[in-house]
């Protein structure tokens, strides 16, 4: 007889990607409802975005991904109390902190090696962890790193010298570690604290 214990998801590199979800009306058939508008945290408690930080947020966070991780929340069980019931997502949102900037100096260090292997590793260990939490613009930044990091123009495909693929992630990691600032204010600010 086998005994199973639950799978606990803490690494932010774990969680699923965004799906659709199916909700069901009151007598058990589909809604297509969730269908016709994005997912926001406006109607979550605790979290009040102001017009200007709405648009600010499209452009770094994809909602819909973020508010997955904001519905574990619900499913953890956590209090009616704020602080509770974000204690959750707010968890992972800290280890992405952690990670990010573990692997910005351990970029530093691959790029001052020229160690192309290296940086495209790391890029795509941060573009999966980025993506899991919506944070597009590091997951994109990230991505073509990747790419940088095999010797190929992230755009065409074709081969790039390893020159070329240094200058260019050169390049990248000043924007990722911008558009990381950008993403990580944000949160910040949506969970109303320093965290």
């Amino acid at each position: 007889m086998s005994v199973h214990s639950p799978v606990k998801q803490s690494p932010v590199s774990d969680l699923p990607k965004a799906e659709p979800t199916v909700e069901k009306d009151g007598v058990g058939n589909q809604s297509n409802d969730h269908l016709h508008s994005a997912h926001t945290t406006e109607n979550k408690p605790g979290v009040d975005l102001k017009e200007g930080d709405k648009q600010v947020k499209d452009d770094i966070i994809d909602m819909v991904t973020f508010q997955q991780i904001m519905d574990m929340d619900e499913e953890d069980g956590a209090e009616d109390d704020n602080e509770e019931k974000h204690s959750f997502s707010e968890r992972i949102v800290l280890e992405y902190f952690e990670q990010a900037a573990a692997t910005f100096k351990d970029m530093e260090v691959a790029l001052e090696r020229k160690d192309l292997q290296k940086l495209s590793s790391l890029g795509h260990f941060l573009k999966g962890s980025s993506a899991a939490l919506g944070i597009i613009k590091v997951q994109t930044s990230c991505e073509e790193m990747q790419h940088c990091g095999t010797l190929q123009d992230e755009k065409t495909g074709e081969a790039i010298s390893s020159t070329e693929a240094i200058k260019r992630i050169e390049d990248l990691l000043i924007r990722c570690k911008a558009d990381y600032k950008e993403a990580e204010a944000w949160m910040k600010k949506m969970y109303g604290k320093d965290m």
